[in-house]
């Protein structure tokens, strides 16, 4: 017959292994998900302009009706400077927007340093140039962010069918 106190202490040693694997491999699971898509690597090339908008530290409010109020801006550089002064505006070296930063979320842009002896590629807007280089925005992030800066209403009226 076997000893109770001896299967006692086995079945601890055996529930402390699975306690130990269980919180050792937890984290690792939760760290792949993350780094599949959430983390990723500096990008030396880039700078993010972000404003949150649900999640704004500041004033979420405020930042929607600030937000608001600079879509009817004409050009991108003038809706870039007006969401600067939006509360809660941001701007990150070396980051880039995350896929799911758009509104309602976010109005993110990644804006990438290119060498400005070169013609940017086409679907990139030049904001400024800096020392040897070109601040550029692609035109599909403006977009996704504000369609006055596309076209799409305030005065734009589609061709007639």
């Amino acid at each position: 017959m076997a000893d109770p106190l001896r299967e006692l202490g086995r079945s601890r040693w055996q529930a402390r292994v699975a306690l130990g694997l269980t919180l050792w491999l937890v984290p690792l699971s939760c760290r792949g998900q993350q780094s599949a898509s959430f983390v990723h690597r500096p990008d030396p090339n880039t700078i993010r302009y972000r404003l949150l908008l649900r999640e704004n530290p500041i004033d979420p409010g405020e930042a929607f009706r600030c937000y608001g109020a600079c879509q009817p801006q004409t050009t991108p550089r003038g809706y870039i400077d007006c969401l600067a002064a939006c509360p809660g505006f941001e701007i990150t070296p070396h980051e880039y927007c995350a896929a799911r930063e758009v509104p309602p979320v976010a109005a993110c842009f990644t804006v990438r340093k290119i060498p400005a002896r070169t013609e940017p590629p086409v679907g990139l807007i030049v904001l400024e140039v800096v020392g040897s280089f070109l601040l550029v925005i692609g035109a599909q992030s403006l977009c996704a962010s504000s369609k006055s800066q596309c076209g799409y209403g305030y005065g734009y009226l589609p061709p007639p069918r």
